[in-house]
């Protein structure tokens, strides 16, 4: 098991879930959003295209899966990226449907705004799997982040994506929804926190934001593309055994 497959189970999950409305809706003759319409992915586009779109990503999510599900970890994976699919298109679609613009209108929204919150509807949804996974052994792509928070000096524990790096003293964090992240601040502020990863609980200093170029550079290659279409991240880097025991 790698965090390769992982992810590879993950992605398969979940084209294999976003296959199904566009294929549901096209079969039934009804116009439904795609990446095709205009806007895309908010624009409607023909039962044809649906039905072409819907065949796409099943035949990709069933070749990621064509190894099959192997260890627990893949399996974990596998469901983890079936249900955050199902989250994300059921919001994005339920809003574009109701006359809104779904995720494009969060992006449009976070730019304005700095892009410094999530929208508070997605993360309740998602923050369930979050917490459930976070930090445990047997699934590496996600950590909890234990931050101070600036002000209040409240300590609080934040799920995280980790991206695996071309340098093993280094952990970078992806900030989807911009550097002013609020726990990333807090981070920034503090120079330090801990980091449960991998069912372990170790130190990390030197927390420093970076634009998405510099975060490009640091991860792993087959990690790069999603990087670039952040924002921003974290960078931190990994205290010594020694100085982890201590804390």
């Amino acid at each position: 098991m790698s965090i390769r497959t992982v992810v590879r189970s993950a992605a398969g999950a979940a084209l294999l879930v976003n296959a199904v409305p566009h294929g549901v809706s096209g079969v039934q003759g009804r116009p439904f959003p795609s990446p095709f319409g205009n806007p895309p992915g908010v624009g409607m586009s023909s039962p044809p295209v649906n039905v072409a779109w819907s065949a796409a990503n099943a035949i990709a999510g069933a070749l990621l899966l064509r190894g099959g599900v192997r260890s627990p970890a893949e399996a974990t994976g596998a469901a983890v990226g079936a249900v955050t699919m199902a989250i994300v298109i059921s919001y994005h679609f339920s809003d574009v449907l109701a006359g809104g613009k779904g995720l494009l209108g969060i992006r449009q929204e976070r730019r304005a705004k700095g892009g410094s919150r999530a929208p508070r509807s997605l993360v309740k949804a998602t923050e369930p799997i979050a917490n459930a996974l976070a930090g445990r052994r047997g699934f590496p792509l996600w950590a909890l982040i234990h931050h101070r928070g600036r002000k209040s000096g409240t300590q609080y524990q934040t799920p995280v994506a980790i991206i695996p790096t071309i340098d093993p003293n280094l952990v970078l964090i992806g900030l989807p929804w911009g550097p002013k992240t609020n726990w990333a601040r807090n981070t920034v502020a503090a120079g330090i926190a801990d980091l449960t990863w991998k069912g372990a609980r170790q130190s990390v200093t030197s927390p420093r934001i970076i634009d998405p170029a510099a975060a490009a550079a640091l991860a792993r290659p087959l990690f790069r593309p999603i990087v670039n279409r952040m924002p921003a991240a974290l960078i931190l880097r990994r205290s010594p055994p020694s100085q982890s025991a201590e804390r």
